[in-house]
């Protein structure tokens, strides 16, 4: 089934609009150098990014339902980007390290509008398809950001690239706010599903994310240290690289094969797949095999990635989907965090191999959180009934918030 036009726009709009988010920690690390001459600071403005991202996600998502899409959208873009360009003129580390953390807390809810609205646009048999290809669309920002980044840099430095990337996502972001209606179309979200068992579901969803994004963050440690631990620390971009083209070719395959089986089940099959595989990133004692090793890892990625937020769609209450997505993007922030920080002090003690069986160990975490509650992982057969929701719409007075980040 081919999937609506206007949803293909949607995608396509708010992989551009996610551009500088993507990206911005990176930026903000050079840039923070750069400016004020301290990698401390620096490193301070990175983290203020992801904490502010964190703290806001799943507020700024309800807003989205009390307020409607395109005001919050754009309204978060304006602050966003102010906050971006006072970065790219910062050198007082104090004040660089502020902007950056209103960088962070102003981040517009494009991914968490986005998504909702898939699940408005598309009918209920395409819907996975439709979030493989959002998977799709946010990997190549990963395999193509790095090397915009590198070429913009030569060409104009660090600020140069910051506004570069700034302007260009604005202009995505603007394009979603034209593409999301103003008044939500049919959804395809199940409405049948009895509401305690739709926060069973989310419960195990953000439990795991948390557990598997502690191991994605492991590995943004791990791989540099592996590349300098073999004497080769110029190619850990190359393996990054290829670890992102393993899960573009899964998304591929997802996008135009569909799921298999129930998104329950896929959901399972996923996320064991992603322990089983990450196990042999022990193994490798130079580059090449490591290579392999990452790409073979990277093809269960984007599509755990689209039946996740396809899990939410379908149990999540149409009104509040979009705060959903949003304490998703919480919860992969703080495991990002325990990731990063966990790898980095075993590297320290015992070296890059051990921290791969980190890697694995969060994995495995993740896969036991997933099968022990897989009861709530199991989802209506009939298929799911047709609801026409207005927007912006009304928030159950508790929220998701107080019924499920608690």
């Amino acid at each position: 089934m081919k999937l609506p036009r206007r949803a293909v726009l949607l995608v396509a709009s708010m992989t551009v609009a996610h551009l500088p988010v993507a990206m911005r920690q990176l930026l903000v690390v050079l840039l923070g150098h750069e400016n004020t001459g301290s990698f401390a600071a620096a490193g301070a403005a990175s983290a203020g990014c992801g904490i502010g991202l964190a703290l806001t996600a799943p507020f700024v998502g309800r807003l989205l339902g009390r307020l409607g899409h395109r005001p919050v959208l754009l309204g978060t873009g304006v602050i966003h980007l102010l906050a971006l360009v006072g970065l790219a003129m910062t050198t007082a580390p104090v004040a660089f390290v502020a902007l950056a953390t209103l960088a962070g807390l102003s981040t517009p809810p494009v991914l968490g509008s986005g998504r909702s609205h898939l699940a408005r646009m598309v009918p209920a048999p395409a819907l996975s398809r439709a979030y493989a290809v959002n998977a799709v669309g946010q990997e190549l920002l990963y395999v193509g950001g790095p090397l915009a980044v590198t070429v913009i840099l030569l060409l104009s430095g660090p600020a140069g690239a910051l506004l570069t990337f700034a302007t260009i996502g604005s202009a995505g972001l603007v394009g979603t706010a034209l593409v999301v209606p103003r008044h939500s179309a049919h959804t395809p979200v199940a409405t049948d599903r009895p509401v305690t068992s739709g926060r069973a579901t989310r419960r195990t969803v953000l439990g795991t994310q948390v557990a598997y994004m502690a191991a994605i963050g492991s590995m943004w440690v791990l791989v540099p240290a592996f590349a300098t631990a073999v004497g080769h620390p110029g190619q850990a971009g190359l393996l990054v690289t290829l670890w992102s083209v393993g899960s573009l070719a899964g998304g591929l395959v997802l996008a135009r094969r569909g799921r298999p089986g129930t998104p329950g089940g896929a959901y399972l099959t996923l996320v064991g797949t992603l322990a089983v595989t990450s196990l042999a990133l022990a193994l490798p004692r130079t580059v090449p095999q490591m290579a392999a090793a990452l790409a073979v890892f990277g093809l269960a990625l984007a599509p755990f990635l689209a039946v996740t937020d396809e899990l939410l769609a379908r149990s999540t209450p149409t009104p509040q989907l979009a705060e959903a997505y949003g304490w998703l993007q919480t919860a992969g922030q703080v495991g990002l965090a325990v990731g990063s920080a966990t790898a980095g002090a075993i590297t320290d003690h015992v070296g890059s191999t051990p921290g791969f069986l980190a890697a694995s160990a969060a994995l495995v975490l993740a896969t036991a959180v997933a099968f022990t509650r897989r009861r709530s992982l199991r989802l209506p057969n009939a298929a799911p009934q047709v609801a026409r929701v207005a927007e912006p719409a009304a928030v159950a007075p508790r929220g998701f918030a107080g019924d499920d980040a608690g």
